[in-house]
């Protein structure tokens, strides 16, 4: 029984890995701003570690945590048939034993169960999307039968754009921060602790140590620095497969002296506000930076490369300078212009946070989202798409044409691997 009965109630779907980064931080976000006396969230997921961060919210949840097979994904087994059915009945009975009236899936992979399951008991469903999608994910996961595709920029939309799907059917809206939660992040002095001299300057890059997030090319660009003259260390906030690797980079580099691994860290906000002068990122794919807008939060002017929805994030010359990907020498040359001008960055590092205050918090993230929860139940935009039918017949026909050794007909983004 919910505890308000004329509060309707969504059906939160998350799926991932056993951590609380991107995605979970923003569910976390958005459940805390969700206005309880309109909405009743139901949250089920595959996560223990979300399961126990939902508990610990001070507003009380139902939460449910299940074991999430994918059918035709990148693991094996690719066709768990009977976790799927599975997954069937246990969503069914669960949307029914709390009147779930509207579903809500954190990433496209839930929509798989979820888009089958909307149209047995007409209802709508909205995919809040993290990540860019192959043709082959979003004809797997279903992502064209969703009732509607809120991506967290727009390169995330590109991909359903492509297909046909309605532009009333897509929308946009930023992820936002909790600042009051990250304003009360507290830290040592960074710059006491690592024993800088007043003269040295300090950098700092927060994200998992994965290919991706492009570390190996701030390594490259320290290097530049340091052989420029430049007095400056970088810090490194989080912990990933890759660790060793560039570590041993870091050594090949002859930059080791200046890396500080600090590895994950409970409160990095905190941390960025320690004594940090910029903000650096050598990200190879960043469909919003979420860090990003944390380091505005912070006050700090960022140094990025120009891809995917950083641009959305980071004014250029406004609240940071953007380079080219995967360009080293281009992300030091940006480090050099604001550490010779350091005025110009205390600037950018203002509008950064002013940036995040207009258009980055939980509070505008959760009210446009509720937006459009009371739009989807009045038009639910159950029918089914038939966008969905031609893009794989599309996909098909490529995996086919590159089984038969045919060239590829776009670019790998787009075809199946």
């Amino acid at each position: 029984m919910h505890s308000n009965p004329s509060a309707i109630p969504i059906l939160f779907t998350h799926f991932g890995d056993d951590w609380i980064r991107g995605s979970e931080r923003c569910l976390l976000d958005l459940l805390s701003h969700l206005d309880r006396s309109r909405f009743t969230p139901v949250v089920w997921c595959n996560s223990p570690r979300l399961a126990a961060a939902l508990a610990a919210l001070n507003a009380p949840l139902v939460v449910q945590l299940s074991s999430f097979p994918l059918l035709f994904g990148w693991q094996a087994p690719r066709a768990d048939w009977r976790g799927y059915r599975r997954l069937k009945r246990e969503g069914r009975a669960l949307i029914r034993r709390e009147q779930i009236q509207l579903l809500h899936a954190n990433s496209g992979a839930p929509c798989q169960w979820l888009s089958g399951l909307a149209r047995e008991l007409h209802l709508p469903l909205l995919a809040q999307l993290h990540a860019r999608y192959l043709l082959r994910e979003r004809c797997t996961l279903r992502l064209h039968q969703v009732s509607l595709a809120v991506g967290v920029s727009q390169p995330v939309l590109t991909g359903l754009r492509a297909d046909g799907m309605s532009e009333s059917r897509l929308r946009v809206i930023a992820n936002g921060l909790d600042l009051k939660r990250l304003d009360a992040q507290r830290a040592p002095d960074l710059r006491q602790q690592l024993q800088l001299a007043p003269h040295e300057r300090l950098l700092a890059t927060v994200g998992s140590l994965i290919p991706r997030k492009g570390v190996d090319l701030l390594l490259r660009m320290l290097q530049r620095l340091r052989l420029d003259g430049y007095p400056v260390h970088l810090v490194v906030l989080g912990d990933g497969p890759q660790r060793t690797e560039l570590q041993m980079l870091a050594v090949q580099l002859g930059v080791q002296a200046w890396v500080h691994w600090l590895g994950e860290q409970p409160e990095p906000v905190g941390l960025l506000r320690a004594g940090v002068d910029l903000y650096v990122s050598g990200a190879r794919e960043e469909v919003f930076g979420l860090v990003l807008a944390e380091a505005g939060s912070a006050g700090l002017a960022v140094v990025a490369p120009r891809v995917g929805g950083i641009a959305e994030v980071v004014l250029d010359r406004v609240s940071g300078l953007l380079v080219p990907i995967e360009a080293p020498l281009a992300l030091a040359t940006a480090v050099r212009q604001l550490l010779d001008q350091p005025a110009w960055a205390a600037q950018m590092g203002t509008a950064g946070r002013s940036r995040v205050e207009q258009l980055f918090t939980a509070q505008l993230n959760a009210e446009r989202l509720q937006q459009c929860y009371q739009q989807l139940l009045v038009q639910p935009a159950l029918e089914p798409a038939s966008t969905h039918w031609r893009a794989c017949w599309r996909w098909l026909g490529r995996m086919l044409w590159r089984r038969l050794g045919g060239r590829p007909m776009l670019s790998t983004e787009e075809i199946w691997q």
